[in-house]
């Protein structure tokens, strides 16, 4: 068969009719028979990953005894009367025991030859099987993608949809949902202990943000879609990865490249040792390279000049004051802006200030936006996975920098901030999230055969409390550092009750009371900098801050049984 015939999205059917044994209708209702589609096996770990949809199979049977697959019988130890999927079973073939799990996840196949590299793709097979018994079949090429995770054992991939053998014409299949595309990342999410904040951090973002030219465009995202997926590799189980859609112009429907003219354009930050992408410096350019000062060429392919950003960038790093200040919002979308920052700070996303981040534009005359990437170092962990447990200080960059300075700005982000807090970022929300991920992925036994892959993974539900604790932390610092300067004699302020603080506004000195107890103080700027940390007795306490100039502040007072933060403005 051509794999121009096998390149399809086909229906196939859910299950094999029962097998009927000689010894009449009862004996064939302890048979579950497996099709092809929904039958995945490891032989060298001795596994089987059964995805047909789980209603189904508990019809097929009474009391099931035995599973069969394409010339295989698999004999249940015990026999059963329903299957879920929380619970694994053991099943043998000849002198070979297997185990056995129910999935309700797609499950994708990889099959190659060849010795999968950075670059260039190799040719391989894609099936990829969901509940419903679509399958989807295609050629593919197949390489590693990532920077440093491509040194985990886990690997990330990229896929490029293949029409032949050769990848001389590309094919777009709608996966899982998700959009049309001949393009697709695998991400392994090997850095995060519950594989999760990947798929969350883009979730929460799409929830906050949509692009501002809806309107006029409305299939464009202003992020991507992702669905979970369990991973065949040549025949070995490779765990759970999330099959990912791509920031692009397709994706963000940037206008094309027209007339030898520059429409929609695209950069994607890489590296925030190259001071342009943090907007320190604007160093001169050259178009015939695909990166400038830390960021990578992406829209439009078909020609390469880099005037645009550059303007963009210099006008960040030496328009004067005033200048900034009549033109920044017709140079920059004003509500993107507001929305990253705040997204930025919320989820503590420490690799994704400058690096990690896409600048697009959608046709000429238009203001840049943000689109963020690669958000799994987040929610209090860092890129490797590691807990920060730093719940203080806000990310900025240069151009957040002269932001801050100006008071459209500060008043929207509080503005914004406030509208946020009573819907999408609340704790309950965040944490509802969370636990959305973390049921499916429990309720499909993934953590359990993810070990199973990978031997040193352990789960630890010790690692979904940390998240919540953060979040408390993180919030309650967030409320101070984005309340707006006006509500703060009309409302108290996050941990009034705990610690007061007077005057507020102040100059010079300051009160502070905390109940009954010794407690330590600390000042802090909005970028988190402690610019002064003093030991206090409880009671009321006069604190010198004549060294502070004028601005806004975060106050936090904490001892062995409370943590507090309130904000200050110093005048």
């Amino acid at each position: 068969m051509s794999i121009q015939a096998t390149s399809r999205l086909v229906k196939r059917c859910l299950l094999a009719l029962p097998l009927v044994a000689a010894g009449g209708p009862a004996a064939a209702q302890s048979v579950l028979a497996v099709a092809p589609t929904f039958f995945h096996l490891d032989a060298a770990k001795k596994l089987i990953l059964i995805n047909a949809p789980l209603a189904r199979v508990n019809a097929a049977f009474d009391t099931l005894k035995v599973i069969t697959a394409p010339d295989h019988h698999y004999q249940l130890s015990q026999p059963v009367t329903s299957v879920t999927t929380r619970q694994a079973y053991r099943v043998q073939d000849a002198d070979t025991v297997y185990t056995v799990y129910f999935t309700q996840v797609p499950v994708l196949h990889l099959t190659t030859r060849h010795q999968i590299a950075d670059t260039p793709s190799v040719y391989a097979r894609l099936a990829l099987a969901d509940t419903s018994g679509v399958l989807a079949e295609t050629a593919t090429g197949l390489e590693i993608r990532g920077g440093s995770s491509q040194s985990y054992p886990k690997k990330s991939y990229e896929l490029s949809l293949w029409a032949d053998t050769t990848g001389v014409a590309s094919r777009d299949l709608a996966l899982l949902g998700l959009r049309n595309d001949n393009k697709w990342n695998l991400q392994a999410l090997y850095n995060d202990p519950l594989r999760l904040r990947l798929k969350l951090g883009n979730e929460l973002w799409m929830r906050m943000n949509q692009v501002y030219y809806q309107a006029q465009e409305p299939a464009a995202k202003s992020g991507i879609g992702l669905a979970y997926t369990e991973v065949f590799l040549n025949g070995s189980y490779q765990g759970i990865y999330a099959l990912t859609e791509r920031v692009d112009r397709k994706q963000l429907k940037l206008k094309k490249y027209a007339k030898n003219t520059i429409m929609g354009e695209l950069y994607k930050g890489v590296d925030n040792n190259k001071l342009a992408l943090t907007y320190h410096e604007a160093p001169s350019f050259q178009n015939e390279s695909v990166a400038w000062g830390g960021f990578e060429y992406k829209e439009p392919a078909e020609q390469i000049d880099w005037t645009d950003l550059y303007d963009f960038v210099r006008f960040v790093v030496n328009s004067p004051d005033t200048t900034f200040r009549s033109q920044y919002k017709t140079r920059f979308n004003f509500e993107n802006a507001v929305d990253y920052f705040i997204f930025l700070n919320v989820v503590r996303a420490g690799d994704n200030t400058g690096k990690n981040i896409y600048v697009a534009k959608y046709k000429p005359g238009e203001p840049y936006f943000y689109v963020p990437w690669d958000l799994d170092g987040i929610l209090g962990n860092d890129w490797q996975g590691l807990h920060t447990n730093m719940t203080e200080g806000l990310l900025t960059n240069g151009f957040y920098d002269r932001l801050l300075k100006e008071t459209d700005f500060r008043t929207a982000l509080s503005r914004r901030w406030a509208a946020l807090r009573t819907s999408v970022l609340t704790q309950d929300a965040i944490m509802a999230g969370i636990a959305q991920n973390v049921n499916y992925l429990q309720a499909n036994s993934v953590y359990e055969r993810e070990r199973l892959a990978w031997p040193t993974y352990a789960y630890d539900p010790a690692q979904l409390a940390y998240p919540a604790t953060w979040l408390t932390g993180r919030l309650a610092y967030l409320d101070a550092a984005f309340a707006p300067v006006q509500a703060l004699a009309a409302a108290p302020a996050v941990g009034a009750t705990l610690f007061q603080l007077y005057p507020n506004p102040a100059s010079g000195s300051l009160t502070v009371a905390f109940g009954t107890a010794p407690y330590q103080l600390s000042v802090q700027s909005l970028t988190g900098e402690t610019l002064l940390r003093k030991s206090l007795p409880s009671g009321s306490n006069q604190v010198d801050i004549s060294a502070l100039p004028q601005g806004l502040y975060v106050v936090r007072a904490s001892n062995a049984v409370a943590t507090a933060v309130q904000k200050l403005v110093v005048r």
